[in-house]
């Protein structure tokens, strides 16, 4: 684990994720995050992370955590996409964040 702050305060975590299919859920669930809610500064994702060096092997957990505060209507089409349902997606998004945080 790697804890690390910003220059604005912020302080994040870098954890590993072991389990294959957590990774595979997690990767599907920020593609789908990513297509559901729009950019707030008009520029593509990957590239507003990925700026001064290519983001590979990361995923954004910041973002896969906003499903929560999505209506509930995008919560129900992305939790389709990933074949899951909403209260699952849910969990499995808080149970990946206490696990660790706490």
């Amino acid at each position: 684990m790697i804890v690390y702050t910003t220059l604005q305060g912020a302080v994040g975590v870098l954890i590993p994720i072991r389990k294959k299919e957590d990774v595979d859920f997690f990767q599907n669930l920020e593609l789908q995050m990513k297509e559901a809610i729009p950019s707030l500064i008009s520029r593509d994702h990957l590239h507003y992370r990925g700026f001064m060096v290519p983001v590979k092997g990361v995923i954004d957990g910041d973002l896969c955590e906003m499903f929560n505060l999505m209506p509930y209507e995008k919560r129900e089409h992305v939790a389709s996409e990933v074949d899951r349902e909403v209260a699952k997606v849910s969990k499995d998004v808080e149970t990946i964040r206490t696990r660790v945080a706490f």
